[in-house]
């Protein structure tokens, strides 16, 4: 439900949607999603900065997004990223920042595992979520799988949520 082009190494911009539409025409979320990055010490560390903006088709209102920034420590086979955004709907800024620490560990030359987690505060208490997962590289195909768990500081009920997600290069260069 998304498609990202990469303009450069350091430029890319993505659009998507979840497409309610086609459950007796339900307001459908549709997004940009532009990000810039820079390497300050090649392989070692990057920083970047971005933007999830997007609205619901079918709905009244200003929108809803987060801006975000952050920093990359390692190599694209073995890194950390910390990250702090701002998320905004309705024309609001949000007062607390969200939290993001993922990281990536290739395991083979086909295997990699990976965690993306975040934590909102909304100041009487907050919302997390923690995954945990893999991503296996075919020639020009990547499949991502894992469990997402949200969590609240209100209450702590253990579920688990799958995700798949698979990545379809295109352009000049189709090799991962």
């Amino acid at each position: 439900n998304q498609v990202s082009y990469g303009f450069t190494n350091n430029i890319s911009m993505g659009v998507g949607m979840v497409p309610l539409f086609l459950f007796a025409g339900a307001p459908t979320p549709v997004w940009l999603t532009p990000k810039v990055s820079f390497p300050i010490v090649k392989d070692k560390i990057n920083i970047g900065a971005g933007a999830l903006v997007g609205t619901v088709l079918g709905e009244d209102g200003f929108g809803f997004g987060l801006l975000y920034g952050m920093s990359t420590f390692g190599s694209r086979d073995k890194n950390i990223t910390i990250g702090l955004g701002w998320g905004y709907a309705d024309g609001e800024m949000g007062s607390r920042p969200t939290i993001n620490v993922s990281g990536m560990l290739r395991t083979s030359r086909n295997w990699y595992l990976m965690t993306e987690n975040y934590y909102l505060d909304f100041g009487g208490g907050g919302l997390g979520l923690i995954s945990f997962g893999a991503r296996r590289m075919y020639k020009k195909l990547g499949l991502d799988f894992g469990l997402f768990m949200p969590f609240s500081t209100d209450d702590i009920t253990f579920f688990a949520l799958p995700w798949l997600g698979i990545t379809l290069p295109f352009g000049k260069k189709t090799k991962f």
